[in-house]
């Protein structure tokens, strides 16, 4: 079943990554540094990380053990505290100063994204709603911030070029919110729903067992 599911996010990553640059595409007359910037880390942490993550997953499956709940919060914390670190005006003035700034971003949130998405496919059977609530708690908070990018009246950041008029900023921020809105809360709900679905088809199996279990139990009270 495993297998499946993992078929499953490779086909829903595509869809995600096609998204991603059809809207790099249209936008590209007026993308600027903050929009190039937000393009690389959704690809990071929504494309790349779970296809990488079911790739890790499909090699060793045959010793994998679903993790805990506590590593599972563990993750869902790390990435969550990150992704807030690393978009406050602090954080973002950091990475946009050089490409050493930029580099420690993007390989940080890449290696959050990535533990995230290996605990959250190595989930299975009854602990798969972990997974679903993680899901649906991460893409509320991409939605959020993506949220205050779009609808922001004023620029949040000053990072892009003193001589860009403020039109053009502000245009760039709402790109970057744009993005974010759009594929991000496609990559973890449409997650969130495969996990659901392979849920439901797990529980005949589950309700079988438990009818064979006390059939057996009544038998041998005989």
């Amino acid at each position: 079943m495993q297998a499946n599911l993992l078929k499953s996010f490779a086909f829903m990553e595509s869809a995600a990554l096609a998204v991603l640059a059809l809207l790099g595409l249209c936008y590209v007359e007026i993308a600027g540094t903050f929009s190039r910037h937000m393009i690389i880390h959704i690809a990071l942490m929504t494309v790349a990380a779970p296809v990488l993550a079911s790739l890790l997953l499909k090699l060793r499956y045959s010793s994998a053990k679903p993790a805990s709940i506590s590593t599972l919060f563990a993750a869902i914390t790390l990435q969550a505290a990150l992704l807030m670190a690393w978009h406050s005006p602090l954080g973002i003035g950091l990475a946009m100063e050089g490409h050493a700034g930029a580099l420690l971003m993007q390989a940080t949130l890449l290696f959050s994204a990535l533990w995230f998405w290996l605990i959250v496919l190595n989930q299975t059977g009854e602990h798969l709603w972990r997974a679903v609530v993680a899901l649906l708690l991460t893409g509320k908070l991409f939605c959020l911030i993506a949220v205050l990018l779009i609808f922001a009246p004023r620029v949040l950041y000053g990072m892009t070029s003193t001589n860009m008029p403020m039109t053009v900023e502000l245009a760039d921020q709402q790109l970057a919110g744009l993005l974010m809105v759009t594929v991000c809360p496609i990559t973890y709900v449409l997650a969130a729903i495969v996990l659901i679905s392979h849920w439901f088809q797990t529980l005949p199996d589950s309700q079988s067992d438990a009818v064979a279990v006390a059939e057996n139990s009544l038998w041998q009270s005989r």
